[in-house]
């Protein structure tokens, strides 16, 4: 042991007195220490921006889910009032097509007065036999459950709320609200988020030609999308991205483009049939958005590296 220390000592004395060759490898064991510092900091700081954009992507999801939950407490009581209402109630019971269709007339009327995210209110009548029901108001008179959810119906895509009105404890009808889905776009734009909702082609026949023409282009093979409602920017970035991209972004990845920052869900109906994409984003571009913060900090952290390569090469020459 005190041999191989002796003999480590003997190799730096013979080092200390030819100064070329003690300088020449003191630049070379500072010049590997320094990049092996460099490179272990760029790591770690390509790993921090990687949590820094998994975090945002899980936080998009939470927002939408959130989002969605408010949605349906709204929904809800609306129709806890509603529900509780004589008036409508004797209506539905005596099947008094006439009565109903005016007290709801009324009411969307009045619902259109006071709130831009237009709400439908329908009130079906089991005593109503010429009525066709589709599954999901069914499935709410035989559990006697309320269903909130998306469906893709005639006159488009929506949020829907089915309450069973029970008398007697019997069912003797179903109030159903519905939102359309875009109306949640606004709580994405008020942040300056994106938000689209990619609508699965084989759903497409479900709506009316009056209510899909001229207002849905293909993105991909298998999506659609609505251009009225959604900005052209976005929908661009999202239109760029191969069918494998759009089935990633459901699993919890994302997409750093050009301009935004995509990432996505997949949307199923009350019927659990999936119905399309909900895409998320945000700006690369946005002041104090997530994206800057990240190539900022990387920016640093390279400027500092290379600070320290060139105060190195200073103090050797």
């Amino acid at each position: 042991m005190f041999g191989f220390i002796k003999m480590i000592q003997d190799f730096l004395s013979k080092l200390k007195n030819n100064k070329r060759l003690w300088f020449t490898s003191l630049f070379i064991i500072a010049s590997l220490g320094v990049t092996l510092s460099i490179t272990i900091l760029i790591i770690t700081t390509d790993s921090v921006s990687q949590e820094v954009y998994i975090s945002q992507t899980k936080e998009f999801a939470l927002k939408y889910k959130d989002l969605e939950k408010l949605k349906e407490k709204k929904l809800q009581k609306l129709a806890t009032v509603l529900i509780n209402d004589n008036s409508i109630i004797d209506k539905i019971e005596k099947n008094d097509a006439a009565g109903i269709s005016q007290f709801q007339n009324e009411l969307n009327a009045k619902i259109a007065q006071q709130d831009s995210n237009i709400m439908i209110f329908k009130f079906h009548s089991l005593a109503n036999n010429s009525e066709v029901l589709r599954n999901s108001i069914i499935s709410t008179i035989q559990n006697k459950n309320s269903i909130f959810g998306v469906e893709v119906l005639f006159d488009g895509i929506f949020y829907v709320y089915l309450q069973p009105i029970i008398k007697n404890n019997n069912v003797i009808g179903v109030l159903e609200i519905k939102e359309n889905i875009y109306s949640i776009k606004e709580s994405f734009d008020i942040t300056n988020k994106q938000f689209a909702f990619l609508l699965d082609t084989k759903m497409i026949a479900l709506i009316s030609q009056q209510s899909k023409d001229g207002i849905y282009k293909e993105v991909g093979k298998n999506h659609l999308v609505n251009t009225k409602v959604h900005e052209n920017n976005f929908v661009s970035s999202i239109a760029s991205l191969d069918e494998n991209a759009l089935q990633n972004i459901t699993n919890g990845e994302y997409v750093i483009g050009q301009e935004f920052f995509i990432n996505g869900l997949l949307l199923r109906d009350t019927s659990g049939v999936d119905i399309g994409i909900l895409v998320f984003g945000e700006s690369v571009e946005k002041d104090g958005g997530f994206i800057k913060m990240a190539n900022k900090m990387t920016n640093q952290v390279v400027s500092i590296a290379l600070g320290l390569i060139v105060s190195l090469l200073l103090f050797m020459f």
